[in-house]
């Protein structure tokens, strides 16, 4: 929640949300779905997965306020606002319609900046992938690296050694996000083996630099960013290595 919701729902008496009934505001009623405890809302503006029948008047204020907020935001051209104010599964979305409705160039840094904060906040970009595509495709690392990035990049060379975490030995699963450290890879290699309990595996491969859309080092993941058919000599093998933490997560 953000802070200015969080003053918004503070200034309210606790009590009187469960006191006071009220219906789930119109717009929200077709946003309800299965979750882990019953029924949950799932919406652009707002997730709860501790809905109380009868009692949205804490739903209704932050989706009024999110939603007021958003509008505001549109009309400012505060991009990165607009986007922040929506739920992260539904960021990408905001991203896509701030690119395309707002008008942002894809030849400036700025706009690459507001890209990578968003990529780097996603935890759903499979559910995306064509557009994350279709955005990649666009990029330029002359576009896309900010100074320390730019540096770092310079160092590598020429073709440059990436890994990728996977859950199951199958390199069609390969996707836009690599690593140049093999430790962080096998952590995800791990980390979503336990997720879907099967076996970790890691891809090796090679990616020249010219092929390279950008190089994050933000959360120390050091990530390149680089379509699957451009990386060469890729091998799976079984990952037995516990990996390395990213340091910057």
């Amino acid at each position: 929640m953000h802070d200015d919701q969080k003053e918004t729902m503070a200034a309210a008496d606790p009590l009187d949300f469960l006191q006071c009934p009220e219906t789930l505001h119109p717009d929200l009623q077709r946003h309800f779905r299965d979750g882990p405890v019953g029924k949950m809302l799932h919406h652009p503006f707002i997730i709860n997965v501790m809905t109380l029948p009868g009692h949205h008047k804490a739903d209704n204020m932050m989706y009024l306020h999110r939603k007021e907020e958003a509008e505001r935001s549109w009309h400012q051209k505060n991009w990165s606002r607009y986007i922040a104010l929506h739920e992260r599964p539904y960021r990408a979305e905001a991203l896509q319609r701030v690119l395309f409705e707002g008008g942002l160039p894809f030849d400036q840094p700025a706009t690459w900046r507001l890209i990578k904060a968003v990529w780097i906040d996603s935890e759903n970009v499979d559910e995306h992938e064509q557009f994350w595509s279709a955005t990649w495709n666009k990029a330029k690392s002359e576009l896309t690296l900010d100074i320390e990035e730019k540096v770092a990049f310079d160092e590598l060379p020429d073709m440059v050694p990436v890994w990728h975490g996977l859950e199951r030995e199958d390199s069609s699963t390969l996707g836009l996000s690599w690593t140049t450290d093999k430790g962080v890879a096998a952590w995800f290699a791990q980390r979503f083996a336990r997720l879907n309990r099967r076996p970790a595996y890691i891809a090796a491969g090679l990616v020249h630099k010219e092929h390279v859309k950008a190089f994050l080092l933000s959360r120390g993941e050091h990530e390149i960013i680089a379509f699957p058919d451009k990386v060469d000599q890729v091998a799976v093998m079984p990952c037995a290595s516990k990996g390395v933490h990213p340091s910057g997560s």
